[in-house]
């Protein structure tokens, strides 16, 4: 059973705040920023106050991106510069990007030359790629060194590193040759060097200049822990970890959920209506049209249904299964190009999978609804007429579903932003003109 986040809200509301501060330090970060998470925004900056400088800098990393941008602009400048010291190079050039120019400039003269270098060298990379995820805290040696001069290397900067899977191997130009295992160096005898002890190149090596996305999903394919970081040259600048990984797929999963909603993440940190209004006035005016549209496609054909009354009941079950699929097709698909299982190579072998499921379903769904509306209704050419409709417009369904993303990542749209309610208007038009249209020839 997962525990109940802690409530420090009656703590703060009677002033016991050495209690609270006693209390908060015996805690992991993470769950810090869990119990932060309900207060507003004025409580939150004043509990971080209470912490001390290394559990401060811990929970606010652990902080989602808009509280952690609000408390960083409310602590005291002081506070915010001996956090940031203590910090992963990685997570100080998160906090210090997010902040104005001026701010910036002057938390980064305050933290020391050689961190505030580090942070600077970061701060260079577009912060969705490799180089905006990497960090420069590593050991790194040349292939000459011993491993006993390795390991003293390793303890004098041990407070520094982090969590440390492996040594890198480079060469005087800082060129990477290879990596070796801590669990390697360990067992290996002090005075083989490292050269010796390389036995094939890192797993995974990552481009600076690399999607974030990119590197997540090579993550899930090497099973890896780390990466180290290299330019064009191959020359080593940092390396990426797992836990930042993670929080790339997290990020890359809400911001797909939000838009196959056709709205966006950026709705949840908006406190104005108006604001919220806008970000979904757009996609929701697209399906307004297609409405629209379907309506006047009913009236065109109204002279059919009053032949067939009994046509006019299934006009819901079509548009609502036919709808159903085209979605199962369009979630699919984004899913497949935003992890990269429908690579360029693969779209037509996608596109052919999907069209075989989509007909196994049309004639399941086909032959049922045939036997079911002919025998509700004692009518045979009436239960063919919704079978052969549900059939035709699953099949188009499903197609549409699974071309419209692959179009819009062709033309350099996000497929997950815009084939939500593309594909729900486009599938409402073209199963009402496949019922219409087969309803009035054959019922």
């Amino acid at each position: 059973m997962t525990a109940q986040p802690l409530n420090i809200q009656p703590l703060l509301e009677e002033g016991r705040e050495n209690e609270l501060a006693s209390l908060l330090d015996t805690l992991h970060p993470a769950d810090v920023a869990e119990a932060l998470s309900p207060l507003d925004m004025e409580d939150t900056i004043k509990v971080v106050s209470l912490l001390d400088v290394a559990q401060a800098a811990e929970v606010l990393v652990e902080l989602s991106e808009s509280s952690r941008d609000q408390v960083t602009l409310g602590l005291p400048r002081d506070k915010l510069t001996q956090m940031v010291a203590e910090m992963d190079s990685d997570d100080a050039a998160d906090i210090v990007g997010d902040l104005n120019e001026d701010a910036a400039e002057e938390v980064l003269k305050a933290i020391g030359d050689e961190e505030s270098e580090d942070v600077r060298r970061l701060l260079m990379y577009d912060e969705e790629t490799a180089g905006g995820l990497m960090q420069l805290e590593l050991v790194a040696a040349s292939g000459s060194d011993t491993v006993a001069k390795v390991i003293n290397d390793i303890r004098a900067v041990s407070e520094d590193l982090g969590d440390l899977g492996c040594v890198y191997v480079v060469d005087q130009a800082r060129a990477l040759q290879g990596e070796i295992s801590l669990k390697d160096l360990l067992l290996a005898y002090p005075g083989q060097t490292l050269g010796q002890l390389i036995q094939k190149a890192p797993g995974l090596v990552v481009r600076v200049d690399e999607d974030q996305k990119a590197v997540a999903q090579k993550f899930r394919k090497y099973d890896v822990r780390s990466a180290p970081v290299v330019d064009s040259q191959n020359r080593l600048l940092g390396r990426i970890t797992v836990d930042d990984i993670i929080d790339v797929v997290d990020e890359e999963t809400d911001k797909d959920f939000y838009r196959l909603a056709g709205s966006s993440e950026e709705e949840v940190y908006t406190s104005g209506a108006w604001r919220r209004a806008g970000l979904r006035l757009p996609w929701l005016l697209f399906n307004l049209g297609g409405g629209l549209l379907t309506s006047l496609i009913i009236d065109y054909f109204e002279s059919s249904f009053q032949k067939t009354m009994a046509l006019v009941a299934f006009v819901p079950m079509v548009m609502s299964l036919s709808g159903a699929v085209g979605s199962q097709s369009a979630t699919i698909t984004v899913r497949g190009l935003a992890t990269g299982r429908i690579a360029s190579g693969l779209i037509f072998r996608s596109l052919g999978m999907e069209q075989k499921v989509a007909t196994i379903m049309a004639l399941v769904f086909g032959l049922a609804v045939t036997l079911i509306a002919g025998t509700l209704h004692e009518a045979p050419r009436l239960g063919l007429a919704v079978g052969l409709s549900i059939g035709a417009a699953v099949l188009v369904s499903a197609f549409l579903g699974a071309v419209t993303p692959l179009f819009f990542r062709a033309v350099s749209v996000d497929p997950a932003l815009a084939s939500g309610p593309v594909v729900t208007s486009a599938n409402d038009v073209a199963s009402l003109l496949i019922y219409a249209a087969i309803g009035s020839s054959v019922a």
